[in-house]
């Protein structure tokens, strides 16, 4: 009965990986789904990475990691502008390196999920907290394999791929502590973050979508409800997996920054909402007030959301980063004073309203420049 309990957490890994067949041929008829699991896909591998890999490889590789994890997201790219004639082989070569990342990734998942690798006594909680993360990211993953590789390779590959990645998820069971003993650490991480940078470039380019126009209409507000969802299922995540302490103090970092913040930005649209029904002609329709309400909720926020949660993140990043050699940012946002907490519970709702309308591709986009997101669907 033991030996059995002590599987269970490989079968259900093995299904979620096998999952993803499904939930694409669920999808696929279906825009509406299909949407929905293109920003959950999105978001959740996204998350993903930054909560598994990439602490992980910066913490065995040092600063380099920053350096490979540039490299396999912006190399591919490079190279498509530099040889636009072999953009399809560059993607393919992305793509390859994508997959063999996520072998070895299936092998130190497998390795994890071992009972020998289980942590000492008077940890268990944490080990199953391990266990269930590795469980409920595999669907996300197996998901994104056939999201990927169907619609241009067909079945075979990506059925051979997950089939390869079940197969190395049992290896790493097994034999997962003799294989960690081959690689260095150092190199290994190193791999690891060049990995993950790959991956961020397949899921954010999306080349599964470039020759397929009628999937790449956004479906409000179903991509964004997949965001929604998957951001969601990460903060769960967070807050299971014991190794996500420094995406869980980030996260508190934000939180408080946008405590401090969110009065200021709510007068900020309140103003905008002002401007535009001084300058609207009294006898306009819809009328002055109407457009400057449709500005303050609707147009200021969507024109600045994205960028202005992407600065917050980088700025509660930052304080993390700080806050190691001993300068915490976070004091001063909390030494502003008693700031009520009703303003960052408004802004919120205005931003999950644009999150709604616009999905979180627009989001990318108005934060990395339209460009950058159309020259993978061009």
């Amino acid at each position: 009965m033991n030996s059995l309990m002590n599987l269970l957490p490989l079968l259900a890994t093995l299904a979620a990986l096998l999952s993803g067949p499904l939930l694409y041929g669920l999808a696929r008829p279906r825009p509406a789904l299909l949407a929905f699991l293109d920003g959950f896909v999105l978001v959740s591998i996204a998350g993903l990475v930054l909560l598994e890999v990439v602490p992980g490889a910066f913490g065995d590789g040092g600063p380099w990691s920053f350096a490979f994890l540039a490299l396999g997201a912006i190399g591919p790219s490079l190279v498509e502008h530099g040889l636009q004639h072999a953009r399809r082989e560059a993607h393919l070569a992305t793509l390859a390196l994508a997959v063999l990342g996520l072998l070895l990734h299936s092998l130190a998942d497998g390795a994890a999920l071992t009972p020998a690798q289980g942590l000492h006594e008077g940890h268990g909680h944490a080990r199953e907290a391990l266990a269930i993360a590795i469980v409920v990211h595999s669907v996300p993953v197996g998901l994104m394999v056939w999201w990927v590789m169907a619609p241009v390779f067909g079945r075979t590959l990506p059925a051979a791929t997950i089939a390869m990645m079940c197969a190395g998820t049992v290896a790493g069971y097994l034999f997962g502590l003799e294989l960690n003993s081959v690689l260095g650490a150092r190199a290994f991480a190193w791999f690891e973050a060049l990995v993950a940078g790959s991956i961020l470039h397949v899921v954010f380019g999306r080349p599964h979508l470039d020759e397929q126009s009628d999937h790449r209409d956004p479906q409000p507000p179903f991509e964004g409800l997949g965001n929604l969802a998957a951001l969601l299922g990460l903060i769960a995540l967070a807050r299971l997996d014991p190794h996500a302490g420094t995406l869980q103090g980030v996260g508190a970092a934000m939180v408080l920054l946008v405590v401090a913040i969110a009065p200021a930005l709510l007068l900020g649209y309140a103003v905008a909402g002002l401007v535009t029904a001084l300058r609207t002609p009294p006898d306009a329709r819809p009328s002055r007030w109407t457009r400057a309400w449709q500005m303050a909720v609707i147009g200021a926020v969507d024109a600045s959301a994205a960028r202005l949660l992407a600065l917050l993140l980088c700025l509660a990043a930052l304080d993390m980063v700080l806050s190691s050699h001993g300068v915490q940012l976070s004091a001063y946002w909390i030494g502003m004073g008693t700031i009520p907490v009703w303003p960052a519970i408004v802004l919120a709702l205005l931003y999950l309203g644009s999150l709604l309308r616009r999905g979180g591709r627009r989001w990318l986009s108005s934060v990395v420049g339209a460009n950058a997101h159309e020259a993978h669907v061009h």
